[in-house]
């Protein structure tokens, strides 16, 4: 009897390890790249832009699909990134702007509510909450090893008033669901682009390296320590977030201009992660995500302001996904989609359910890997309650149905109506020759907002 029983034990043991590793095998590893500020205009995907030097977005792009609608779910960093993590809305987080590096008080007062008898920015978390979802702790429960490097952006306000800026390490990438963390704390832009860092969860390795480079290398390197395990990486990269500095061979090459240089040099690490997958051998089981956080600081050509802005400027971004053998190569979509997609697209890639996550909001986009049209999805909801400089339209919520943009303001800037299809630089509001579709938007929106108990703006007087 006990050796039968040793018998049947050891089978089932050898059952399970097998089923484990056949189970990995149609897992895909994931990586997913993010740059900060970087605006549509501002890549290349088919090397005709001179001045543009991104010869490996190109090899993506050539590999995978293209986004020609790809929205973050808000136009600045923090509440775009927490809506990557979640799967949620800004909104439906709790934070809907960035965590200020001179801290919240200092920076509503900059920003033209306090004193003045405007609206002043609704309240506003300034970390990720800890019990909101993570695709990262997602991806750990289905087998996966979990890496973050660069900038994570969701650790509290005030980091300029730090030597390294840490405000509180509970709320650092690690306790949320990855095991390995280097760059990410509450900086929002680097204190310095060269070794030494002034960053606590960054050791100095050689003065005067690049941290894009650097950031490139550390991601490579990752995956050519893991690749015999199914891993995930998260490189969210400062560029080309200001103060613009780059290396002085670069920026000479590029003519000496240091945007341009820093481009090339965050298309540079995006090249070194594909050479280790490449070098690996698993590129061919690899889902590549590229985005960008927000709009650009830089505008766009062709679309309307820039980042911050709930113009298309300011929340359209430049995405490509590639995953050998799901997306045929060289395809493009029309679709919209936006950030809160990226958590379901993940877990479900990964063998996870992500419907069962019935707080989370986004969409699978696997069935545009597929080559369907469609996601099936009604809207997009943008809620953007913050004071910007030097922008008109900020301020606000903001609804896409289709052809059709609803930007219902809440400061100076009156609610207006867009035709993307017909004026996609949106020069002009038709709101008075659609009244009817532009309540029916709003309707659809004000449902929104209460649903996921949207903050909204202040006035000065609640600061008496």
């Amino acid at each position: 009897m006990n050796n039968l029983f040793r018998i049947l034990f050891l089978s089932s043991f050898v059952l399970s390890a097998h089923l484990k590793v056949e189970a990995k095998g149609k897992q895909p590893n994931i990586v997913f790249i993010m740059a900060d500020d970087l605006g549509v205009g501002w890549v290349d995907y088919f090397g005709t832009n001179e001045k543009l030097k991104t010869p490996n977005l190109e090899r993506l792009a050539k590999s995978g699909m293209i986004f020609n609608k790809a929205y973050a779910a808000a136009p600045v960093c923090s509440p775009t990134r927490a809506s990557c993590i979640t799967g949620q809305t800004p909104a439906k987080v709790g934070l809907t702007t960035h965590a200020p590096g001179i801290g919240l008080e200092s920076y509503l007062k900059r920003s033209g509510g306090l004193g003045k008898g405007g609206a002043v920015d609704a309240e506003t978390a300034a970390f990720l909450p800890k019990d909101a979802p993570s695709y990262a702790r997602e991806l750990k429960k289905l087998g996966y090893s979990t890496a973050f490097f660069g900038k994570w952006h969701l650790a509290g306000e005030g980091s300029l008033k730090t030597s390294d800026g840490i405000i509180n390490k509970e709320w650092h990438p690690e306790n949320y669901g990855f095991d390995i963390n280097m760059g990410g704390c509450a900086y929002g832009q680097p204190r310095s682009y060269f070794d030494p860092y002034r960053n606590g969860t960054i050791e100095n390795r050689k003065q005067g390296e690049y941290l894009t480079e650097r950031l490139g290398d550390e991601a490579a390197d990752h995956i050519r320590k893991h690749h015999k395990e199914l891993f995930h990486v998260t490189l969210w990269l400062y560029s080309v977030h200001t103060p613009f500095k780059a290396p002085k061979s670069l920026v000479q090459q590029n003519g000496g201009d240091t945007f341009l240089a820093m481009v090339e040099s965050m298309d540079r690490a995006v090249g070194k992660v594909i050479d280790a997958l490449e070098e690996t051998g698993t590129l061919d089981n690899t889902l590549f995500v590229f985005y960008s956080d927000n709009g650009g600081h830089k505008p766009t050509e062709g679309l309307a302001e820039k980042k911050g802005s709930l113009l298309e400027g300011g929340i359209r971004v430049p995405m490509v996904v590639s995953w050998p053998g799901k997306i045929k190569a060289g395809t493009t979509t029309d679709e919209p989609v936006s950030s809160i997609d990226l958590l379901p697209t993940f877990v479900n890639a990964a063998g996870g359910d992500a419907s069962k996550m019935k707080e989370i909001e986004g969409k699978d986009l696997a069935p545009l890997f597929e080559g369907k049209k469609k996601l099936g999805r009604e809207a997009l909801y943008f809620h953007f309650p913050h004071n910007r400089h030097g922008l008109k339209y900020i301020m606000g919520s903001v609804i896409i149905e289709g052809e059709w943009k609803l930007y219902k303001g809440y400061g100076e800037t009156k609610t207006a109506l867009f035709n993307l299809k017909k004026d996609p630089q949106e020069k002009s509001n038709i709101i008075e020759e659609n009244k009817s579709i532009a309540d029916r938007l709003d309707k659809k929106l004000n449902a929104w907002l209460t649903k996921v108990d949207a903050k909204m703006p202040r006035k000065d007087a609640d600061f008496q």
